[in-house]
C-alpha cells in the first residue's frame, strides 16, 4: 500500500473508533460508518493533526468513496503541493 494507508487508517481508528482492522480498501467511507459530518472532521483532522493537503473540489470525498481512492486523493494533493512549492523557487 501507499505511504499515507496506514497514518489515514490510524487516525479513523484514534479520531471515530473504527476498528482498523476493519478498515480496507474497497470500504466505502459509509461502509465505515461515515456521514458527512464525519467527511468533514476527518479532512480538518487531517489537516490538523497529520499536516495534509487535503484534496481541493466541490466535493473532494463523499460516501461512496472508497478508502483507497480517499488515500490516493489525499496523495495526489500532497504531490501537488510539493510541486507548486518546488517550482516556486526563492523568493526575489
Amino acid at each position: 500500500m501507499t505511504s499515507l494507508y496506514e497514518p489515514i487508517r490510524s487516525c479513523l481508528g484514534r479520531y471515530f473508533d473504527i476498528p482498523v482492522e476493519t478498515i480496507r480498501p474497497e470500504s466505502t467511507m459509509e461502509d465505515l460508518g461515515m456521514d458527512s459530518l464525519a467527511l468533514v472532521e476527518l479532512m480538518c483532522v487531517l489537516k490538523d493533526d497529520l499536516g495534509l493537503r487535503i484534496p481541493s473540489g466541490d466535493d473532494p470525498l463523499s460516501l461512496r468513496t472508497t478508502f483507497a481512492e480517499a488515500v490516493a486523493a489525499v496523495e495526489a494533493a500532497q504531490r501537488a503541493s510539493e510541486s507548486v512549492a518546488g517550482s516556486a523557487g526563492p523568493a526575489a
